[in-house]
């Protein structure tokens, strides 16, 4: 699989690029500004919300990103914020889990957040090239009633870790409940 080379976060911020502004630069550089408005369904388009990438940094204890520039935050979970206790902990475990390793992206019913950032479920070793993930909003019935909780691993991950659960059992991180939204895919607070 050849990757697109696309300037990393910090070349952007080297360049005095204020780091408000990266994440549209970097989809402009993906796109084009023409073909901005060409795009249908900006959630389900894979360049903007991608299956699986590969770390470039760590930032935190609950966010990474990807090579392909793309800021992933974990969903469900809080680390120790910067500069507080536990933080460098939390960023070296998962620095520690996620190096080298393919990361497969599975999408929950919100798939970014105001800082521009992806809302993902991290998993890692998966088995074959696909992953099959159930949709985004597989937990959404009507109004405030949500499915019952995935317990299985996604088809072709069967043997593969859930980075954000992993994070939770090491003590990493907490786990967070959205009020007043609707319930995620994952129980992560049995653990």
């Amino acid at each position: 699989m050849v990757r697109k080379k696309v300037n990393s976060y910090k070349e952007w911020l080297k360049k005095g690029v204020p780091a408000i502004l990266i994440p549209g630069i970097i989809f402009a550089t993906m796109y084009g500004t023409g073909k901005i408005e060409t795009i249908k369904d900006y959630y389900g388009d894979k360049n903007i919300f991608p299956n699986m990438g590969w770390m470039e940094e760590v930032e935190d204890g609950d966010t990474i990103r990807l090579q392909s520039g793309q800021t992933v935050r974990l969903i469900g979970i809080n680390a120790p914020d910067r500069g507080r206790p536990g933080q460098m902990e939390a960023k070296e475990e998962l620095e520690k889990m996620v190096k080298d390793n393919r990361l497969w992206l599975e999408y929950d019913r919100y798939q970014d957040d105001k800082y521009g950032r992806i809302l993902a479920w991290v998993w890692i070793n998966c088995e074959g090239n696909e992953v099959k993930f159930t949709p985004a909003d597989y937990m959404h019935l009507d109004g405030k009633t949500s499915r019952d909780y995935l317990t299985n691993n996604p088809e072709g991950c069967s043997q593969g870790k859930l980075v954000n659960r992993e994070m939770v059992l090491k003590n990493n991180a907490a786990v967070v409940e959205y009020e007043k939204r609707g319930r995620l895919k994952y129980d992560l607070s049995k653990y």
